[in-house]
């Protein structure tokens, strides 16, 4: 079928005609680098033919969507008629592989808005009904450049039809480090909930931690895909304004922090805004910058457009490539693409949550170390 992502090769069996039954004897297969068996019958007696077919699967590959390549175990049964049938049963998640050039949020958005058909499903598949349980297996694994050390556990079931998937159930994100909206986050707990029958609609709930020249901020992401609202904290305490210009372009907070913490608490913002775009702004995930991240060999790569200087107004694009090269260890490179100037490089070094270190080399070709301290006072 030219509409699923998996297709059966080298298939042998034996399949048993008496009258108006055909029994499945013995039957396997291969399917997404893994091996399946079938059994069951089909009867051809009544108005319409009725038939009971069970799968099962081992270590089978899926790429759905095109980003993700999951590896499962299932046991499957697709029982009813023509007009109408199940397929019910259990698959085992035993590892994800999201690839390079994805995004975590961009992930969720392409799930979350399946491939349109210029026409609804016939014959078989228009009768089809889901009630699938999916689990992850205790050792699941997450190979990919955007999640390290990742540990996560889903309990979910797939209804509704192919023609308007839906899903019911949560994954919960316990630990671990995953590129989240174009930059790296430590995920302090997340959960991913999906409570439509009839659509894969995922609405999250994920607190994000990232530190970013010396200041603390944490992120929560809550809210369906299509409308995500952002809150926030830092420490020291910021404006909107500078965690907008920090996450987004790696610019130090000019203002004092003390005047800042005496601002009102900061409302919750609705992503469509401008200020949270621009934070978030990498969350489509671009495909020519996930390409120049490969090329590169870096771990994020931005180009910001912004007007820059405090004398002029002239526009300025600086470009950004940024490689952690360690967990606490960060190498970024900032060019000036309009000027001829020399590049400016700065290595970041975080000895403990307390002390940092911070050498750098501006555009002018001066150099400074400078040895960071934070204590909070309570």
């Amino acid at each position: 079928m030219i509409g699923l992502p998996n297709g059966l090769s080298n298939a042998n069996g034996a399949i048993n005609f008496s009258g108006t039954e055909a029994v499945i004897e013995s039957f396997s297969g291969q399917t997404g680098g893994g091996k399946v068996t079938l059994a069951g019958f089909a009867a051809y007696a009544g108005a319409e033919p009725h038939f009971r077919v069970q799968a099962t699967a081992s270590h089978v590959h899926v790429d759905y969507p095109q980003t993700v390549t999951t590896e499962a175990n299932a046991h499957l049964t697709l029982a009813g008629t023509e007009s109408r049938s199940l397929l019910s049963g259990n698959v085992t998640i035993l590892s994800v592989a999201i690839h390079s050039h994805s995004d975590v949020g961009s992930i969720l958005t392409s799930a979350a808005t399946p491939p349109s058909t210029a026409t609804a499903s016939t014959g078989l598949l228009a009768g089809v009904r889901f009630d699938v349980r999916i689990q992850t297996s205790p050792g699941i694994l997450f190979r990919s450049d955007l999640a390290q050390n990742l540990q996560a556990d889903a309990e979910l079931t797939l209804r509704g039809t192919p023609d308007n998937p839906g899903m019911l159930g949560r994954l919960a994100v316990n630990s671990g480090d995953l590129i989240f909206f174009g930059g790296t986050y430590t995920v302090d707990q997340g959960t991913i909930t999906f409570s439509n029958p009839n659509k894969i609609d995922p609405i999250l709930n994920v607190d994000l931690e990232t530190t970013a020249q010396g200041v603390d901020v944490t992120l929560n992401v809550s809210g369906p895909i299509d409308k995500l609202k952002l809150t926030y904290h830092s420490d020291p305490p910021l404006e909107f304004q500078q965690l907008v210009s920090l996450l987004a372009a790696g610019k130090t907070p000019t203002t004092d922090p003390v005047i800042a913490s005496q601002q009102p608490p900061a409302p919750e913002q609705n992503m469509e805004q401008a200020g949270v775009s621009a934070v978030l702004g990498q969350a489509v995930a671009n495909p020519i910058s996930g390409r120049l991240q490969r090329l590169f060999g870096v771990s994020k790569i931005s180009i910001d457009p912004q007007i820059v200087g405090t004398t002029s107004n002239n526009p300025q694009a600086t470009l950004t490539l940024q490689q952690q090269v360690t967990h606490n260890i960060t190498f970024t490179y900032i060019q000036d693409v309009s000027q001829s100037t020399p590049s400016g490089i700065r290595v970041e070094w975080t000895i403990s949550p307390q002390y940092s270190v911070v050498a750098q080399r501006d555009i002018y070709g001066e150099f400074a170390i400078d040895l960071f301290y934070k204590k909070r006072f309570h």
